[in-house]
């Protein structure tokens, strides 16, 4: 590699030049909507209108990928970097989540879903155990069948709930949030 290789050449994995709306969050609580422009396992480039500084925490959230929670490494005029420190079991879901919507993106590959989601600009909600106990939460995405919600207390697989006034069971845990199945009627 020459002295005078370009950022891009020097970075330790491929990023995918690929592009997702999302919303991320500030360390001061600022949340701006934003749009993904390219991606690795270890890194995000995100356009935006506010970067902050370098080393602050951000929250990013991308549709059809996952939340995201690290560091600002880089910052540009319309935009800015945030490396991800995953672990190797995250690393490997990551990269064929990657790959999965580059062939999304190329018409390659189908949606697997059997409803459309729509994300959410956090909205907020309620959600009720069946003990009665009641927590806020927001909102990430929901389907006419499903939701996904970033909740701070995650209750059991399986576990009976009610999202603001749909009955559900908890289908599946993530680092900050909750999916849900939504019963019949």
């Amino acid at each position: 590699m020459s002295q005078n290789a370009s950022a891009s050449e020097r970075r330790r994995d491929y990023r995918a030049a690929i592009s997702l709306p999302g919303r991320y969050l500030l360390a001061d609580g600022q949340g701006f909507d934003c749009r993904i422009i390219d991606v690795s396992p270890v890194g995000v480039a995100i356009l935006g209108p506010l970067a902050g500084d370098l080393g602050e925490r951000v929250v990013v959230y991308v549709q059809d990928l996952r939340r995201i929670e690290d560091v600002m490494v880089r910052r540009s005029s319309d935009g800015f970097a945030v490396d991800l420190r995953v672990s190797p079991n995250e690393l490997h879901k990551l990269s064929a989540r990657i790959e999965w919507l580059m062939r999304r993106q190329a018409g390659e590959a189908p949606e697997r879903r059997g409803y459309a989601r729509v994300g959410l600009d956090q909205e907020r909600t309620t959600l009720q155990l069946s003990d009665g106990r009641a927590f806020e939460a927001a909102l990430i995405e929901v389907s006419s069948n499903s939701a996904a919600l970033e909740v701070d207390f995650a209750p059991a697989l399986g576990a009976a709930v009610t999202v603001g006034k749909r009955r559900a069971h908890v289908t599946r845990q993530f680092a900050g949030g909750i999916a849900v199945a939504f019963d019949p009627d």
